[in-house]
């Protein structure tokens, strides 16, 4: 492992959970399933899109459900509870924790999916799981990236949106074949994004230049984060050779079908009078 910063581990740890507070509103939850109404959900994200639901699961910490204020009366009723969780916004009170059946930390994202069916009546298949990694120290696999603005004329369209300056890697005749982006989420984290062209797969570029992102990131006093769909097994090879390891950290959100019915429930101004409970499904 290269040693990328002065950072001593805890003050990373510290850096992760300023970063889960920016950007779910509040972290950590207080319970094995909290709550969150939250304006950081109507905001644009890094890329312009607003995510009015997103969950994050902490096999030690418990699950954090961040939502759009506007839905909140659609759970539980809110009431105030003081706990020793960081919030950073104003959206509104925490619903009360829901209680486990065994009063562990644990859940699932099965269980956050079912929850968000039997509250917002969304369907399972317009959610999605993700597998939440980050990394505090990467291995030294090289330099083969050159970090270039996002709007150089020659790199791929993929690239663009990120801003600011993007790494990728060229072959001997000047074409980009590789590249990693960063998600600007706030000032203490930066998501990585890697895409490599079909014909150079299997060569460890991918591995290489993540790790090289990573260690940039890290320097600058930010944490690297990395997500993936639990069945893209080519994105956990990438990971867990990069020092991004799977401490069994979960992301859950809503995908584009889900759009029409979230939009329907946030501009709804009449609240629910039955039908929707506050206690997910474990079965």
């Amino acid at each position: 492992m290269i040693n990328t910063s002065s950072t001593h581990p805890l003050e990373r740890w510290q850096l992760l959970e300023q970063h889960l507070q920016q950007f779910l509103g509040l972290w950590p939850p207080s319970g094995w399933l909290q709550v969150h109404p939250s304006p950081r959900r109507r905001r644009p994200g890094w890329d312009g899109s607003v995510r009015q639901i997103v969950g994050l699961i902490s096999p030690d910490d418990g699950a954090l459900l961040s939502i759009d204020p506007a839905l909140a009366h659609y759970f539980s009723d809110p009431k105030p509870k003081i706990n020793t969780s960081v919030s950073v916004d104003q959206g509104g009170p925490s619903v009360p924790p829901v209680p486990h059946d065994n009063q562990t930390n644990t859940a699932t994202p099965e269980m956050l999916i079912d929850f968000i069916h039997d509250q917002l009546e969304i369907e399972a298949d317009h959610c999605f799981t993700a597998l939440f990694r980050f990394a505090f120290n990467v291995p030294d696999l090289g330099r083969p990236g050159t970090w270039v603005p996002s709007d150089t004329p020659d790199i791929p369209a993929w690239l663009h949106p990120f801003g600011g300056k993007v790494l990728v890697a060229y072959d001997k005749g000047g074409r980009v074949i590789a590249g990693v982006g960063l998600k600007r989420h706030d000032r203490y984290a930066r998501e990585l994004a890697v895409v490599t062209e079909p014909a150079t797969r299997g060569r460890g570029l991918a591995k290489a230049l993540v790790a090289q992102a990573a260690e940039q990131v890290l320097s600058a006093g930010m944490i690297p984060t990395y997500l993936h769909a639990p069945k893209n097994l080519a994105s956990a090879r990438v990971a867990e050779a990069t020092g991004f390891i799977d401490r069994g950290w979960r992301l859950v959100g809503l995908t584009q079908d889900a759009q029409p019915r979230i939009r329907a429930l946030c501009s709804s101004t009449t609240p629910p009078t039955s039908g929707l409970g506050s206690t997910p499904r474990h079965g």
